[in-house]
């Protein structure tokens, strides 16, 4: 588990399969997703166990360390050891009361740190919907800088829409602690 002042991110178990249902099927959810379609208990079923033995994948459930209540998860995917690189993803804050209050950038933080620190990383990028301001924001705030743009990569409501790459390098990272 990773400790953070206001959250502790810990790895998704069984029992928030209903939540991560309830909170990936929201419309506005939807619209910050690649992925736009509709989840079912049966098919998280399926899914999680994938995830279980994913070796190039962990995802993290996001609890507020006040509250003790799942808010959101969190994750690296395509993790490639050899070329020590992760794709940082899945960042969602579910319960509305919880939005905008800082813990999406707490637990990307702690999550860069256990990335470069602990895995061992070198390179943590992601992918973005270009017309996201509140994420891209988000990620420069953490650090992350735009490498490019995926023109017209993603179809979405009839509309090719742009995706912009971000990374953070581990030096960069380290550099920018040292400031803060």
């Amino acid at each position: 588990m990773l400790r953070g002042k206001n959250v502790l991110l810990r790895p998704v178990e069984q029992a928030d399969l209903s939540l991560l249902v309830s909170w990936r099927n929201e419309p506005e959810t939807w619209a910050c997703f690649f992925n736009k379609v509709p989840l079912s208990q049966n098919g998280q079923q399926s899914w999680f166990k994938a995830l279980s033995e994913d070796r190039q994948r962990i995802l993290f459930i996001i609890e507020s360390l006040n509250s003790h209540e799942a808010i959101g998860t969190i994750g690296f995917d395509r993790l490639d050891h050899p070329n020590q690189v992760a794709e940082l993803g899945n960042v969602l804050i579910g319960p509305a009361s919880f939005k905008h209050k800082g813990f999406a950038r707490e637990a990307t933080m702690l999550l860069l740190s256990y990335g470069f620190e602990r895995l061992n990383l070198n390179r943590i990028f992601l992918n973005v919907h270009a017309g996201n301001s509140a994420a891209i924001k988000l990620y420069k705030s953490c650090g992350f800088q735009e490498e490019g743009c995926l023109r017209q990569a993603f179809f979405d409501e009839g509309v090719f829409k742009d995706i912009l790459v971000m990374a953070n390098l581990r030096t960069h990272f380290r550099e920018r602690k040292l400031t803060i």
